[in-house]
Formats: structure tokens, sequence, C-alpha cells
């Protein structure tokens, strides 16, 4: 017992000796050592004043060279919080500064913002160019970015082979996004021939990889006998993982399985709750079957 306090004492001043460190080297413009503050501060910081304190060191790392510092201050600055306003246009810039220090993910974020029209007029091929430069430099978000654009693009840029080779890679450097995606396109033939038993598979793995959408998706192969033995039993619980992460199909998926008694045993409650939440996340046919099921909404 006296070896284990001694122990933890140890570890604590272990890990106190290493912030002590960190700090020290920051303030000699360590660019790393700042980043690694920035990260750690922000991720307990519960006030303005310690968000914008994280993000002052995030920013000092960026400007002494550290590209992930340039791509996560990008970030926060895309997505907002309390002591951070939401501001496109920086975003934009420090994900362009990240990219041309050869942060691969920023370069992938700054594609993702033309791609979508967000802060820019959208433009696809200068999306794809930056997806590309991403996905040759094995960052799985470029390649799956890069799939999605060549998978959901306009017609112009649109192109499934290419929307195959780049899910492909990007599931290979486990990117479950990418995986589940490339699944899907086995599944309902997109640009390939279908394969019940390779979507399958790539679910089983996307799902593993706690993707949530891909055990929804798992579990209605199950539910229809798509590539495995048909069965409510075996779908049940991956519909239950989709629906304990939120996912809006593994919500509703669940609940009709509760309202039918298929499966499972009925329970008229716990359905109309799943419906209703999932209803509210937006899944319209949710919203139909609560209404339908439960005359309001």
């Amino acid at each position: 017992m006296k070896y284990l306090r001694w122990l933890m004492c140890l570890l604590c001043l272990t890990s106190l000796t290493l912030a002590s460190v960190q700090t020290d080297e920051c303030e000699h413009n360590i660019s790393k050592s700042c980043y690694d503050l920035g990260i750690d501060s922000y991720k307990n910081a519960k006030t303005k004043k310690a968000q914008l304190q994280s993000a002052e060191l995030l920013a000092k790392s960026c400007h002494f060279g550290y590209a992930s510092g340039c791509t996560d201050l990008g970030l926060l600055f895309y997505s907002g919080s309390k002591g951070i306003a939401k501001n496109w246009e920086r975003a934009a810039y420090f994900f362009m500064k990240g990219c041309k220090k050869k942060s691969y993910k920023g370069c992938s974020n700054l594609g993702f913002m033309y791609f979508k029209g967000i802060g820019f007029k959208q433009n696809e091929r200068y999306a794809q160019k930056l997806f590309t430069m991403a996905c040759e430099h094995n960052s799985s978000l470029g390649c799956r970015n890069l799939g999605v654009l060549y998978h959901q693009g306009s017609s112009k840029i649109r192109n499934y082979l290419m929307a195959k080779k780049a899910y492909r890679k990007g599931c290979d450097l486990k990117d479950m996004t990418a995986c589940n995606n490339l699944g899907v396109m086995y599944q309902y033939a997109i640009g390939i021939k279908k394969s019940y038993i390779k979507a399958v598979n790539l679910y089983k793995l996307s799902c593993e990889g706690a993707y949530p959408t891909a055990c929804s998706n798992l579990g209605y192969m199950y539910e229809k006998g798509l590539g495995v033995k048909y069965s409510f039993k075996n779908a049940l619980p991956y519909y239950r993982i989709a629906s304990d992460y939120e996912d809006l199909r593994g919500m509703y998926n669940l609940a009709r399985l509760y309202f039918t008694g298929l499966g499972i045993k009925e329970d008229k409650d716990k359905a109309k709750i799943l419906f209703k939440k999932a209803c509210q996340g937006g899944l319209k046919r949710s919203c139909t079957y609560f209404k339908m099921m439960f005359g309001k909404r």
C-alpha cells in the first residue's frame, strides 16, 4: 500500500514536471510545447478566459512554425465556442497556413470549405486539388473527402471509380467513415458491381471502429438478409449501438423494432421516445412514423 501511494505521488510529480518543462519551453518559443499546452489547456478549459488562453498558445505554436497549431486553431474558429467566436475567414486563413506548413489535415479542411461553399464561393476544382494533395500524403481525412467529392459532387466532377479508389485508401488508413461510404457504394451498386458481402464486411469494420452510422447500416443488412442471414435478433444490437451514439437512423430503426416487437419485447413507450428524438434531430421519416403511430408531432 505504501509502495502504491509512493508510485502515485511519483506519477503526479512527473506530470507536474512535464507540464513545467512544456511551459518553460513554450516561453522560449519551442512551438511543439506551446501546441501541447494549448491542446491540454483547451480540453480542460471551463471558462471563456481559459479557452482564449488556449487559443493564444495554439497561435503561438503556429507563429513559430508548428503546422498542427495552425490547423487546430483554424478548427476553433471554424466551429466556434464560448470564448472563441465562429469566424470562417480566420478559419480559412489558419487552414491555409497549416496546409502550407504541410499539415495535410489543414489542406483537407480548407478544401471542405471550398467544396461546400462555406465562407467562399463554391469551387469543386480547387477542393479537388486540396483533397488530392492531402490524400497523396496519406491523410485519411483527405482521402475520405476526395471520395465524397467524387461520389456526391456535381455531375461535372462526379466519378464513381475515383470515389471507390479514394474511399479504399481512406479506409486502409483507418478512416471509418470512408469504410462505411465504400460499403454504401457496394450495397447500392453506385458505379461499381453490387456486393452485399463486401458491404457487410466494410460496415462491420467501420462499426467496430466506432462509426455509429455503419452500425445502423449493418443492422439493416441483418434485418433485410442482405449478405448475411436474415435476423431481427442480430440486427437489434447494431441498432442499439447506433442509437446509443445518437445516430438518427439508429434511433429510428430501434424504435421500429420496439413498436412492432420484432426481435425484442414490444415497448410502445420506448418507441415513442426514440421516434420523437430522431424526428427532433431532423429525420423526416421518423416524424412521419411518429405522427402516424401517436397522432401528433
